[in-house]
């Protein structure tokens, strides 16, 4: 699905591609009547719909003419309901354009949108890629262990558990990124990891072991993490800095 909205004041062309991905997880299965009483309530952010928001960029619109484009990912179950139920659809691109808007700093005409009859696209469908560096020499000062890896006695090695820990920097007032620390063992290859981050959501994958999926308690800047794995201590650390 691609939707087509504008700017405000300067009234400029924007577009988003609704597109899909399993990676993203289905939020829960609610009716209508439910959607309105959550909507009417104190609470109406309790019903949360996961989705990836990449990167803007400009491309050519029908005419030819420069316009900025940004890709939603959502999962392809939901959309199967996004695209039947007028009420979930309209609720969808509210939650949409809000999360642009609060995202990137921008105002959106919200009244002012139309789901494109004739394209499914603007442009080429960008992919997110974190790139693992690993890091063979580093010094470091003797210091006792960030992470202890708990193992269960004859654990079948197939079915083991990555142990890791999520922390703020700074501990207290505002955040300047987000801390994750994984206890990566020496089976394991760097070719053997996989390592996804969207917007609100980290995914650590590896042949042998369980995959490591959750949620983040704030959005992060995809562009700029940094992610290095230290052979010395078998640790792999993701720094992600906060969006504000």
């Amino acid at each position: 699905m691609c939707v087509k909205t504008f700017t405000k004041p300067d009234n400029k062309k924007l577009f988003v591609n609704i597109c899909l991905t399993d990676a993203i997880p289905c939020p829960r299965d609610i009716t209508n009547n439910e959607l309105m009483q959550i909507l009417s309530s104190e609470d109406p952010s309790s019903y949360r719909v996961p989705m990836s928001i990449g990167e803007g960029r400009i491309e050519q619109d029908k005419s030819g003419a420069p316009a900025t484009v940004y890709d939603v990912a959502i999962n392809p179950d939901f959309f199967k309901k996004v695209e039947k139920d007028d009420l979930f659809q309209t609720f969808f691109l509210t939650v949409v354009l809000e999360g642009l808007q609060d995202k990137y700093q921008l105002e959106i005409d919200m009244q002012k949108y139309t789901i494109l009859k004739n394209r499914k696209s603007i442009g080429t469908l960008q992919s997110h890629r974190i790139q693992i560096r690993d890091i063979k020499s580093v010094e470091e000062k003797t210091k006792p262990p960030l992470i202890e890896e708990i193992q269960a006695p004859n654990q079948d090695l197939s079915k083991k558990e990555i142990v890791y820990r999520l922390t703020r920097v700074p501990p207290i007032g505002e955040i300047e990124y987000l801390l994750a620390e994984f206890k990566i063992p020496p089976c394991i290859e760097l070719k053997d990891l996989s390592l996804v981050i969207g917007e609100d959501r980290l995914v650590l994958d590896s042949k042998r072991f369980e995959v490591v999926d959750f949620f983040l308690p704030c959005s992060v800047d995809q562009d700029i993490i940094d992610a290095q794995l230290n052979r010395n201590n078998n640790i792999l650390y993701v720094k992600m800095p906060v969006i504000h």
